[in-house]
């Protein structure tokens, strides 16, 4: 009797480790959802006060993996709340709900190129949850760029340069077009959100790519005239509106196309700037060329004759590298200015800016603040607005994605 006793004592400690409710699971509310779509994340099933890690390890098709993690101590029910709780260690620091997601770094030795029409596929994230004596937990979940339905297209035609993304059905859809910044080239990846969103949008490229200028200098803005004649052509747009989206230098450039071009209906310029800019590139004045044209005649920017420009005040030593005060030196040039400053209120619809405070590419805030007091002054009939914020800097990118490998702020 004595070895039963003992033997039912030992059935009743294992009992809570062998029960129905303590089966360690993954509880994802989307194990689908578009890129910038935020989830929900829980692990349940792990004894009370135990220490729970969990990893990620996500890639898109066969490309580079990437992979983070934290540990979190379970509450008195077993469960860990990754929305809301924060991890005792891990890959970032603090609430966050997402941190699986930006704070992971790529695995190392493990570098392969993603294929080129890398936006079509999901990005495959396996998620893992283990803690000492129970078993492991494993969930898959998938995130888009392109939602379903979604269409890619390139676009090699009337001189237009782009990719074209559109929204299931036939139409009629709003239109945007996206441009990049000072990388080049065609950046298909907002565009194919854009799309998944309703919308359809051309990722149009001006300059780093074939049929192009090779560098950011004396691009035409006749080029962009051609786009949006392009655009307005198709017969899915939607009563004719027609938006243009731009980050960065991109950002500039909506702005510079939206004062200049009566059929674009709306601006969104992200970290971008209100006054023209020259190219990145050291040319010495007063040879330097002018990023954009018009009729034939080169567009005046900050840099050009600027009398207060100190070239002496970045210091590329230093990682990341801060290159707004010598921005911020340029700006104290006021006839510089007032030549470059873009006529927005020209434009015939609705703008918005988005910025970071703390921006060390350049000063975006106080940039897309000189269009607001410039929209203010003339009286812009259309709303306009800037949301700029705290703690911020030049990559306001795609929602959750990875921040680890930015070298410049």
């Amino acid at each position: 009797m004595a070895g039963c006793d003992r033997s039912e004592k030992r059935d009743d400690l294992m009992q809570p480790f062998l029960s129905p409710q303590l089966t360690p699971r993954i509880v994802v509310d989307q194990p689908v959802a578009l890129y910038d779509a935020p989830l929900s994340i829980a692990l349940e099933g792990f004894a009370p006060r135990t220490r729970v890690t969990v990893t990620a390890t996500f890639q898109v098709a066969e490309a580079t993996p990437w992979r983070s993690g934290a540990a979190f101590i379970a509450d008195d029910g077993g469960r860990v709340d990754v929305t809301r709780q924060a991890p005792v260690a891990g890959t970032w620091e603090g609430v966050s709900p997402m941190g699986l997601f930006w704070s992971a770094t790529p695995v190392p030795g493990k570098w392969r190129p993603a294929p080129p029409d890398w936006v079509m596929w999901s990005s495959v994230a396996r998620l893992h949850a283990e803690a000492p004596g129970a078993a492991p937990a494993e969930l898959t979940v998938e995130r888009r760029l392109a939602g379903a339905g979604v269409s890619r297209r390139l676009v090699r035609e009337a001189g237009v340069v782009g990719t074209l993304f559109l929204p299931p059905g036939d139409g009629p859809h709003r239109a945007v077009i996206v441009l990049g910044g000072s990388d080049g080239g065609i950046s298909e990846h907002r565009a194919a959100l854009v799309a998944s969103h309703g919308y359809a949008a051309l990722s149009l490229a001006y300059f780093g790519t074939t049929d192009l200028p090779s560098e950011l200098v004396n691009v035409p803005v006749e080029y962009f005239e051609r786009a949006v004649s392009w655009m307005r052509g198709q017969p899915w747009l939607q009563n004719g509106f027609l938006a243009v989206w731009g980050a960065s230098r991109g950002g500039e450039l909506a702005l510079l196309l939206g004062a200049t071009i009566p059929a674009i209906n709306a601006v969104i310029a992200y970290v971008a700037s209100g006054v023209l800019h020259g190219p990145f590139e050291p040319h010495d004045p007063p040879d330097t060329p002018p990023c954009w044209t018009s009729r034939g005649q080169p567009l005046p920017y900050l840099q050009e004759h600027n009398a207060t420009d100190d070239p002496t005040s970045v210091d590329y030593t230093k990682s990341p590298v801060a290159e707004s005060p010598r921005y911020l030196s340029q700006l104290r040039d006021v006839n510089a200015v007032e030549r470059a400053t873009i006529p927005v209120e020209r434009t015939h619809g609705p703008i918005l800016l988005v910025s970071g405070q703390d921006d060390q590419i350049w000063p975006s805030s106080i940039l897309a603040e000189i269009a607001i007091r410039r929209l203010q002054q003339h009286g812009h009939t259309y709303p306009f607005r800037h949301l700029s914020y705290e703690g911020a800097g030049h990559a306001i990118y795609i929602p959750y994605s990875p921040t680890t490998q930015i070298e410049y702020r």
